[in-house]
C-alpha cells in the first residue's frame, strides 16, 4: 500500500547532489517534489552512521530515495536546507504505507 496522495499537500523543490567539482558542489536539475512536511527537532542518523539534527522531514511517495541523496538542496517555505539522509520504507505487504523518508537539516 503506498502513502495516499490526499497526505501529499506541500511542494518542495529539490536540487540533487551530483557531487564536487574543483568550485564546489555540483547539483542536478531542480524538480518539485509533492509531500507531507514535518517541521521537528530530532536527532538521525546521517549515511556514515554518525548523528545529525535534523529540523525538517518530508515524507513522500516511495521509491523517491535515489533521486534526494545526501547533500542535495531542499527549497521549503522561502529556506534552503540540506538532506542529510532519505530512506525508502517498504511494509512487505503488512498494510503500513510504503513511502520515502527524506531527513533534512
Amino acid at each position: 500500500m503506498r502513502v495516499p496522495a490526499f497526505l501529499l499537500v506541500h511542494e518542495v523543490t529539490v536540487r540533487p547532489y551530483g557531487g564536487e567539482s574543483s568550485t564546489g558542489a555540483v547539483y542536478g536539475d531542480p524538480f518539485t517534489l509533492q509531500c507531507m512536511a514535518q517541521g521537528q527537532r530530532r536527532m538521525v542518523r546521517d549515511s556514515g552512521g554518525g548523528e545529525a539534527l535534523s529540523s525538517l522531514t518530508l515524507y513522500c511517495a516511495p521509491g523517491q530515495a535515489s533521486a534526494v541523496p545526501p547533500g542535495s538542496e531542499v527549497d521549503w517555505q522561502g529556506d534552503t536546507t540540506t538532506v542529510i539522509a532519505a530512506t525508502d520504507h517498504d511494509s512487505g505487504g503488512l498494510g503500513a504505507p510504503d513511502h520515502t523518508e527524506v531527513a533534512c537539516e
